[in-house]
């Protein structure tokens, strides 16, 4: 599972570590990260985490450059690995491309993030030649949370679709929680197991993987503000 983009300050990190969580706690797999970003925050994160005897461990390893060979077989051995690819066109984000079973790119509701829609659609295209089974889909991220703005948000998900490139309906708002459980090498879903930021991890990977399942298609589903309230 590899999340990754062109464009940084996105989110990546933070969404890969939590969804790492999710699937190593709450569905019980093993786990494995790999941390292709030169900045390794998630490598950090990581790190923060096993200095905590209460949280359940996760393997954290760094791979840069052409890494396909090398997921290929790590991917044999875990029942998951999640890829932090930085924010930049690189080597390591198409070879991680070339093998993923999922896709997850975020995007915030931004003009400069929309503006690399259409690279990341050559890649995708390119990449799926190679893994014509690829389940790849756009997460908007880090969105207001003024009902007044929700226009910023349809509008992000409308360019993501005039490339014909799917687009999650469930979404991430900007909110502190985030922050501070990373500092800690935590997830929001082990810092506030009920709050809203967790909840809407859960949705993004939930609806990824039941995308993939074929099960249904959330993103044709109206927007709703409610997650932000």
């Amino acid at each position: 599972m590899l999340v990754g983009g062109e464009k940084g300050g996105s989110g990546k990190s933070c969404l890969a570590q939590n969804i790492a969580v999710y699937l190593r706690c709450e569905k019980k797999a093993s786990v494995l990260m790999v941390d292709c970003d030169p900045q390794r925050t998630t490598s950090d994160w990581a790190q923060e985490r096993s200095s905590n005897e209460e949280l359940p461990s996760i393997t954290c390893i760094q791979l840069y450059g052409k890494i396909r060979n090398e997921l290929l077989s790590l991917k044999a051995r875990y029942d998951y690995v999640v890829i932090d690819c930085g924010g930049q066109d690189n080597l390591a984000l198409r070879s991680s491309m070339a093998v993923a079973d999922h896709i997850l790119i975020p995007l915030r509701p931004k003009r400069r993030d929309l503006k690399t829609v259409p690279h990341m659609e050559d890649i995708l295209s390119t990449c799926k030649m190679v893994n014509p089974r690829m389940n790849a889909a756009f997460v908007i991220t880090q969105c207001p949370s003024l009902p007044s703005l929700a226009s910023r948000i349809l509008e992000a998900k409308e360019v993501c679709r005039s490339f014909e490139v799917p687009v999650l309906n469930s979404v991430t708002f900007s909110r502190n929680m985030y922050d501070d459980s990373e500092e800690s090498g935590r997830s929001v879903l082990e810092s506030e197991a009920d709050g809203k930021a967790a909840v809407e991890i859960r949705s993004i990977i939930e609806e990824l993987l039941a995308r993939g399942k074929g099960e249904q298609n959330e993103s044709d589903k109206p927007f709703s503000l409610y997650a932000a309230s």
